[in-house]
């Protein structure tokens, strides 16, 4: 008997999607072991995507987490956030997501005639992504082309170092004024969860989508293993259900039924 695990949630919270996301994935059949030797971690593990709508979105923008959340520590965000910036020293770091964008991709410079390389230059994904955003506003158009990626199998596959958790991400412009953010992780843990979402999404807002006067009216995540690890699994046991925003409530209802 094959074994599925897998759901989408919804919400107009990103702390009740956290929420919600940790009771779903606390009672999964499914186990997965991470690293070796003395390093070996256990995980209940599943397939699920978070999708948050522009309330949820604020939410994150707004420094809100769910105060059930052991690890989302001011001084871990704070910790999250400053990878992201420019002037943060990633040398001492397998990888950082902003350094992969801007420094892991390159083009060949050729010759005059084009018969030879004669060096090559960096593909800086994060102008690409503004740009391409650019572009679908200025064409009043959205498209699915404007897309980064964050995983190079022709080097992750044979470094022997860590491979990135974060994979991929396609901007795509909606409506007048809003743009949506699709996000896939191969590898995301539930209890780094908020802490990692309030540093990613200020980082895509003020790198990309506020340069372009845009607001962002859904986050699409993917995850093709979103798990717990057996030591945060007590988070669960302790963790107490928030009310729903009232003024949320109808929305959130009619989200479900869908």
């Amino acid at each position: 008997m094959i074994k599925l695990y897998a759901t989408t949630i919804l919400d107009t919270s990103a702390m009740k999607a956290w929420e919600r996301a940790m009771l779903f994935v606390a009672k999964s059949p499914l186990g997965l072991t991470f690293g070796g030797g003395t390093e070996i971690k256990h995980a209940l593990d599943s397939q699920a995507s978070i999708i948050l709508d522009e309330n949820a979105v604020n939410e994150l923008l707004n420094e809100q987490w769910h105060p059930s959340d052991p690890f989302c520590t001011p001084e871990r965000i704070k910790a999250y956030k400053m990878e992201y910036k420019k002037e943060f020293d990633a040398s001492t770091f397998d990888y950082t997501y902003r350094d992969i964008l801007e420094n892991s991709f390159t083009n060949p410079i050729l010759s005059f005639d084009e018969t030879e390389i004669k060096g090559w230059e960096n593909i800086n994904q994060i102008d690409i992504l503004r740009a391409g955003l650019q572009q679908q506003i200025n064409e009043n158009m959205g498209s699915n082309r404007n897309i980064a990626v964050l995983f190079n199998p022709v080097v992750d596959n044979f470094s022997g170092k860590a491979i990135p958790c974060f994979n991929e991400i396609l901007i795509r412009w909606e409506s007048t004024g809003y743009c949506s953010i699709h996000t896939t992780f191969r590898s995301h843990d539930l209890s780094a969860w908020n802490a990692n979402m309030l540093a990613l999404t200020e980082f895509i807002n003020e790198e990309i989508v506020k340069p372009c006067e845009c607001k962002i009216q859904y986050w699409s995540e993917h995850n093709y293993s979103l798990h717990i690890y057996d030591y945060a699994l007590n988070v669960v046991e302790n963790l107490k259900v928030m009310p729903r925003n009232p003024m949320l409530a109808n929305k959130q209802r009619l989200y479900e039924v869908v």
